[in-house]
Order: structure tokens, then C-alpha cells, then sequence
């Protein structure tokens, strides 16, 4: 079942890309001022979200992040992703999906493919949807008395 991706985010494909170095901008910025991994908790729940920076650059950064789901008995995969942020154009994309090396742009998805012609735009809008999850639920970089 494919998720129907809303009209706002059809008509400006680029503002999510904004938005998600925004976001990333503002939960993460150990990560820009020179740590190489941090993670995330919130107040509430057990869910931590792992950020690890995997290559750096004057006008780009390669991001790791992994956030394990923990639910009652149920086993769940783990999200994990890869994505590289632009700083010099203010954007951040998705590079890499639950071990999928590469995201095919939509021009270069075949009629008998098994990607959707829209699957980067899908899985940027999971990377908005993650990072707007994080946002809401407080999700910071614990304090030492925290971890005690």
C-alpha cells in the first residue's frame, strides 16, 4: 500500500527538503558544531534516536540515523537512514533507506521497476515525519544526571 503524499508537499517538493535541514538544523546541532554521534531521548519513552555523522565537508555532511521502535512483545524493524545535508542551498535528502543503497530520482524508475516513480519524495516526507515526531515529543540530547 502506497502512502498518498498531500497536495502542499506535491506542488513544493523542495520546501520538505528545506523543512527536513531546518528540522535537522534544530535537533541536531552537536552534529554541525563537531561531534561525530549523538543520541536522542525523549522526557517520556523509551525510543532514542542515534545520529552519527559518517563524512564531513565544507559545504556538505553525511548523516547516520538509526531509531530503534519498542513496542509491547511486537517485534519491529528499525529505522535506519542516511542522508546529506546541503549547506551551502539549505537542503537535506535522503541518500539511503533500510539498506538500499540508492534512491532512484524519478526519471530513472522503468515501468517494471520495484520503485515507485515518487519514492524519494516518499521517504524524504518519512525523514519530515520522523524529525517533526522528534520535534513534538522534545526529543534532546540527555543531561548528565539523566543517564545516572
Amino acid at each position: 500500500m502506497t502512502y498518498p503524499i498531500p497536495k502542499h508537499r506535491r506542488r513544493n517538493p523542495i520546501g520538505l527538503f528545506e523543512e527536513n535541514y531546518r528540522l535537522l538544523c534544530a535537533l541536531l546541532p552537536d552534529l554541525l558544531e563537531g561531534e561525530e554521534a549523538v543520541s536522542l531521548r525523549a522526557d517520556a519513552g523509551p525510543s532514542v534516536l542515534q545520529a552519527r555523522v559518517l563524512e564531513r565537508s565544507p559545504y556538505t555532511r553525511l548523516l547516520s540515523l538509526r531509531m530503534p521502535f519498542v513496542s509491547a512483545g511486537v517485534a519491529l524493524p528499525e529505522l535506519s537512514m542516511q542522508l546529506r545535508m546541503y549547506h551551502d542551498a539549505r537542503v537535506a535528502e535522503v541518500i539511503a533507506y533500510q539498506g538500499c543503497g540508492r534512491i532512484p530520482a524519478p526519471y530513472q524508475v522503468k515501468p517494471r521497476s520495484p520503485w515507485l516513480n515518487d519514492e524519494k519524495r516518499q521517504i524524504n516526507l518519512l525523514l519530515h515525519e520522523l524529525l517533526r515526531y522528534c520535534q513534538r515529543h522534545a526529543y534532546r540530547v540527555p543531561l548528565a544526571q539523566d543517564t545516572q
